[in-house]
């Protein structure tokens, strides 16, 4: 009896040690090696607050990299319209007048470049002015200046300028002005006056202010903005008429004439957008690189992409992109221009 009981405490101390045995693998697994985590664009509640934020910059990243695209690859698409418009109107030049023929490909090109740039959108938001400039948050806007307000030229008074904005109700805008503001001090007293009303204030680097409305207030202002001085700026008495320059040319490829008389200042209309395209398509690839050096070094500290997701989105990729746009090209020039690693590079361009 006394034998059977300690064979019966034997197994019991040996079943307890195979028990403790069996848990200390489960325990020990529990902590999984940070590289072996998961990819965190497939995850979703199991994310901590810090993988969260990560994911989340991934996903702002991702979208701006893709409007991006879209905006580039618009702006390549009507560019290469301008060069066959300004072939057909150097002809037309040539020939001292637009033959019907070479009016109704002018016009065609138009609509078509016209079409292109409706069409220049992500996720249902324009991604280009009509400055053919990148949007790359909110609405596209038009950048001005207002004449004869030279931020530079010292006066030796106060001086109160009031913009009338002419939309009704409380059309009156008074910006006051000290004695010899800095630009930097008149930028932020302007600022702090139109800013409610839409329309944006900031220096170039002249340090001359320069104004931004979006599109439905820039048709307005161009037409209605008037304003009253102290004799200093601007006159005093009845309020006058300002002239407003836009900084860079606007696209308007339908309002270009070609009459004998217009040709000419079509072919410079033509030749500044152009340029405007090459001096976007150089801002894009410049955010674009600084958008995948940030994300990189956020990745840098945690790098949870495994080869097999990133196949996938690989995969993923090639079949959303546009057609004729090819994976590869796109993947190796982004991973050129920014110098980061391909999984970087995949996190970006993939959704």
């Amino acid at each position: 009896m006394v034998s059977q009981v300690n064979d019966l405490r034997s197994a019991a101390a040996g079943a307890s040690r195979q028990q403790q045995v069996i848990a200390r693998p489960a325990t020990k697994t529990a902590a999984v090696p940070d590289n072996k985590q998961p990819d965190p664009l497939r995850l979703s509640q199991t994310l901590t607050p810090e993988h969260t934020r990560q994911h989340s910059l991934i996903q702002r990243a991702q979208h701006k990299v893709a409007a991006s695209r879209v905006a580039e690859a618009s702006l390549n698409d009507i560019g290469k319209n301008l060069a066959r418009l300004s072939k057909r109107v150097e002809f037309a030049i040539r020939a001292g007048s637009a033959s019907p023929k070479i009016t109704g490909e002018i016009e065609q090109l138009a609509s078509r470049m016209e079409q292109r740039l409706q069409q220049a959108t992500y996720k249902d938001q324009p991604v280009l002015s009509r400055q053919l400039k990148p949007v790359f948050h909110g609405e596209p806007r038009t950048s001005f200046q207002i004449k004869g307000l030279d931020t530079k030229r010292s006066s030796p008074r106060d001086e109160t300028v009031i913009f009338n904005l002419a939309r009704g109700g409380a059309n009156a805008v008074p910006v006051k002005l000290a004695a010899n503001a800095t630009p930097e001090q008149q930028a932020m007293q302007f600022r702090q006056a139109l800013n409610e009303h839409g329309i944006g204030v900031s220096l170039n680097k002249q340090r001359q202010l320069v104004f931004s409305a979006n599109e439905a207030d820039w048709q307005h202002l161009s037409q209605k903005m008037r304003v009253v001085g102290q004799g200093d700026r601007f006159p005093a008495g009845q309020p006058n008429r300002v002239k407003l320059d836009t900084t860079e040319a606007r696209f308007e490829p339908q309002t270009w004439q070609i009459g004998n008389d217009h040709l000419r200042q079509t072919l410079v209309h033509t030749q500044q957008m152009m340029t405007q395209i090459k001096s976007s398509i150089q801002e894009l690839r410049t955010h674009n690189q600084d958008v995948m050096q940030r994300i990189d070094t956020i990745n840098q500290r945690n790098r949870y992409l495994s080869d097999k997701v990133l196949d996938s989105a690989e995969a993923d990729l090639s079949r959303i992109l546009p057609s004729g746009d090819n994976f590869s090209s796109a993947f190796q020039n982004l991973k050129v221009q920014a110098n980061v690693h391909r999984q970087t590079v995949v996190s970006l361009l993939s959704r």
